[in-house]
């Protein structure tokens, strides 16, 4: 199975070649805002400031670069999506709802215990022994949607949001609230079986999970995939379902 960006545990020094960004270990995060032209607003509905991209949206290549650096904080939205947002956060409060009632109630039409947590703690992880707490296994506990206010990206970029009732486990020896290696070799397996095996080359794909500091839905296991230039079509195929789930088998062949 050819493979995709992975998201590591910490930020690491990129190749050069991955992005027309010299990316050294020298580099700020004020840096990169200034390269991509990324500047704050402040906005009452909204506890910290806000990031607006101007200019030219994020290309094909700056995403790669952003996801593969692993330094998230860099997206931002367009000054349009960032009024939207700051209107919908608006609508949210005068509704007295927060945001995870609003995805439950409006979006992902769940309810509130349907979101659970692995239900046995045991030193693999995961085993098919317990297949009620696999991830990207279990029929009904996975639904794509397009991201409601996705970040500036070119237009060939689509967005998606891919969201779990059972919630992804964190990697216990991480400091910053990331997964571990192992999810991430399911959720690969789970986005080949979705998209790849419908004629979406790798190359294609990239996507990423925000550690526990970046997540503004944290009651809600979802990861973030970024298509370009995929067919319309086969998106909406895909809307509203479970993609391609992971089977005991799928499972096994991982856990060897």
């Amino acid at each position: 199975m050819s493979s995709f960006y992975l998201t590591p545990p910490t930020s690491p020094s990129v190749p050069t070649e991955s992005s027309s960004v010299e990316a050294t270990s020298a580099k700020t995060l004020e840096h990169y805002h200034k390269h991509y032209n990324i500047q704050f607003t402040q906005s009452s509905h909204m506890p910290n400031a806000s990031k607006i991209k101007h200019g030219s949206p994020f290309s094909w290549q700056d995403i790669n670069f952003v996801i593969y650096s692993n330094q998230l904080e860099i997206f931002a939205r367009s000054e349009t999506q960032t009024i939207k947002y700051h209107s919908f956060k608006k609508w949210l409060k005068e509704n007295e709802l927060n945001i995870n009632e609003y995805l439950l109630q409006y979006e992902l039409h769940w309810k509130h215990n349907d979101i659970r947590f692995q239900s046995k703690i045991h030193h693999d992880e995961y085993t098919i022994q317990y297949p009620q707490d696999l991830i990207f296994h279990n029929k009904g506990d996975i639904k794509i949607k397009y991201n409601k206010f996705p970040y500036y990206f070119e237009e060939k970029v689509k967005h998606l949001c891919i969201w779990s009732k059972l919630t992804i486990p964190t990697d216990k020896n991480s400091e910053v609230g990331d997964i571990s290696k192992l999810s991430k070799q399911i959720i690969e397996k789970y986005l080949h079986k979705t998209f790849v095996t419908r004629g979406v080359k790798p190359q294609q794909i990239v996507w990423f999970k925000n550690w526990l500091s970046l997540q503004s839905v944290r009651s809600i296991s979802h990861i973030h995939v970024i298509l370009y230039d995929v067919d319309d079509e086969l998106i909406e195929e895909l809307l509203e379902g479970d993609g391609g789930l992971l089977s005991l088998e799928d499972y096994e062949e991982i856990l060897a």
